[in-house]
């Protein structure tokens, strides 16, 4: 399924909002979750091919695909009718995959322009590559991994568990299988080769852990045996998330918690030892 295995890819590429990236807000046109199905649904009946207005950001990017493929209609088999008898569902979709192809090359076109600058931006100031880099780092390891594919879902936010709120919704609630566990998954890993320097084959280079290393502290060592401690806890879920807060949703929030404890290494800890402030509104006291 080549959804997934893009959907997969993502988790590694999410975290990299830098350059182009931020200009275009690339991660929030691709992976703005819940999905709004009133504006995709809306779009279509006006043939809106112009998906740049930020209200739109939840009506395209991955979580607008599994709509699109999953959640339209309530099975498989009504979904295809679905598309056969009307062109605008067709159509939409592919407005949607042509928009995501089409901002991902932006991005990468950037960065065969950009690297130069980023590799010789060795200063540690607001503005500086380094700088923004760690940030961007943190930021999404507490808010896009922590908060949206567990917190969020799990009610650590609110008065109850919001299950509609998991990441890849409609494939798990219309029955076409499990995603949101193994993307979660993908996405502690992608944060553990980042933060230890590891490339796909477990080899390691300069990272932040060496880094902290250099600096003569633990953090480094700590993050890495709670990265392991935080995959154990995601592991023990069940793989469908909409079923695991419904049957016990108490795992839900001890992972979160495993990943809370990791956000205060790499925020205070970290941050602090870099030489680096937040550079963005924190709203959860951590």
């Amino acid at each position: 399924n080549n959804w997934i295995d893009a959907y997969k890819k993502w988790q590694y590429v999410e975290m990299f909002n830098i350059s182009k990236a931020e200009e275009i807000m690339y991660n929030l046109k691709m992976n703005t979750y819940p999905v709004s199905k009133e504006r995709i649904d809306n779009n279509i009946d006006t043939e809106k091919t112009d998906l740049s207005n930020p209200n739109d950001w939840s009506a395209q990017g991955f979580p607008g695909l599994d709509y699109m493929i999953h959640g339209i209609a309530a099975n498989k088999d009504a979904v295809i009718e679905l598309y056969s008898s009307n062109s605008k569902y067709g159509d939409y979709l592919s407005t949607l995959g042509n928009l995501m192809s089409d901002i991902t090359n932006s991005v990468v076109e950037d960065w065969s322009s950009y690297k130069d600058t980023f590799n010789t931006s060795i200063e540690n100031t607001a503005t500086s590559a380094f700088n923004m880099m760690v940030n961007d780092f943190v930021f999404y390891f507490e808010k896009g991994l922590r908060t949206n594919k567990i917190g969020i879902p799990a009610g650590r936010f609110s008065s109850l568990p919001l299950p509609e709120k998991i990441e890849a919704y409609y494939y798990s609630k219309n029955g076409f299988g499990n995603l949101s566990k193994t993307l979660v998954l993908e996405a502690r890993q992608a944060a553990t080769e980042f933060f230890t320097g590891s490339n796909s084959e477990g080899i390691k280079g300069p990272s932040y852990s060496t880094y902290l290393d250099y600096l003569e502290t633990e953090i480094g060592p700590t993050v890495e045996t709670k990265l392991e401690e935080a995959k154990v806890s995601l592991e023990s879920l069940q793989d469908n998330f909409i079923d695991q807060i419904a049957d016990n949703n108490t795992l839900m929030l001890l992972a979160f918690d495993a990943l809370q404890t990791i956000v205060v290494n790499l925020k205070t800890d970290m941050l602090s030892n870099f030489n680096i402030a937040v550079d963005y509104t924190d709203a959860d006291g951590d």
